[in-house]
């Protein structure tokens, strides 16, 4: 690790978790205040404004610019992507990214230790840098997206995709994540959208068959602090993958439970696999999920092939 003292800007997503980053506002800077942390705060008004502010801002540097994060998941899934994206900026290198969990979930930064505003903001202050991996997707080899935490099609993507679909058509049932989130899973189960028949190569090995769930882990936590895959490690270069075999709502229903502290590995039903890479193939239409956000799948009938690769130490962050 070494140290950031570079101007530190915070850029405020104000709809993660649902109007809580708003409504954490004043909290946040009286924190930061209390600590001694000189920064700049920016409310972004939408998610392009939120990527034009982190293109901007890496771009003009200096190198030791830290660009926080004030949001959900789905924030710093943004500001990692347009960070990783736009490579170096002016001054050579990338800006170091800072978490701030201010979002319905929070899994980002709990991998890191980050689990609680006041961690956070003494993390600011502290300007500890870590170097960590970060994952890609690509789809027929052409790239689609990154992300920190997880990457997943299945049974979690077919739900993501649901509640979306949801907000607009009811959003108040929307608003009601476990509420929606289980409807998501019945509506899923009923229209054959899982298991999904799936095709997985690896370094050494490769399975074909029916999956409700493959998670491709760079962190150990997800879905909202569940232990997904308990030796995930941001670090070594390689992906968790934690793939489900096919199970009835109520059997799955255990292993969720399971996943609170990972006792759902060894279960017969689940799989763990460790590679720097995989890649699937399939012909059934397939959503493809990223921290919490959708990103462009594949069709029914059009046979592709979706990569997900570790990048060995790709990103800069603030950890404690």
């Amino acid at each position: 690790m070494t140290d950031a003292r570079g101007p530190l800007t915070i850029l405020l997503n104000p709809s993660a978790g649902g109007g809580l980053a708003r409504r954490t506002q004043a909290r946040l800077e009286g924190e930061l205040r209390r600590l001694g942390v000189a920064y700049s705060l920016i409310v972004t008004q939408s998610e392009e404004h939120l990527r034009e502010m982190v293109r901007k801002l890496a771009a003009a540097g200096p190198a030791d610019r830290v660009l926080a994060g004030a949001g959900g998941d789905s924030t710093f899934q943004i500001m990692a992507s347009e960070i990783l994206a736009g490579g170096a900026g002016s001054s050579g290198a990338q800006p170091v990214l800072g978490l701030i969990g201010l979002g319905s979930s929070n899994d980002i930064p709990a991998a890191f230790g980050l689990t609680g505003l006041e961690e956070a903001c003494r993390t600011l202050r502290d300007g500890r840098v870590r170097r960590i991996d970060a994952g890609l997707v690509l789809k027929d080899g052409q790239p689609k997206g990154f992300f920190l935490g997880q990457a997943n099609v299945g049974l979690g993507a077919a739900v993501n995709r649901f509640v979306f679909d949801l907000a607009g058509r009811r959003p108040a049932l929307a608003r009601r994540q476990t509420l929606a989130g289980v409807v998501g899973i019945r509506s899923a189960y009923r229209t054959g959208d899982v298991p999904i028949r799936l095709s997985i190569d690896w370094e050494g090995g490769s399975i074909e068959g029916p999956l409700t769930i493959a998670v491709f882990a760079n962190t150990r936590v997800w879905a909202t602090g569940r232990i997904i895959a308990p030796e995930a490690d941001p670090g070594d270069g390689r992906l968790d993958a934690c793939l489900i075999g096919p199970c009835t709502m109520r059997r799955l229903a255990r292993l969720y439970a399971l996943t609170r502290t990972g006792a759902h590995i060894g279960q017969p039903e689940v799989r763990i696999i460790r590679a720097p890479e995989f890649s699937l193939r399939t012909e059934t239409r397939l959503d493809i999920q990223t921290d919490g956000e959708i990103i462009e799948g594949t069709p029914s009938g059009a046979p592709r092939t979706i990569t997900f690769r570790a990048l060995p130490g790709a990103l800069r962050i603030l950890a404690p």
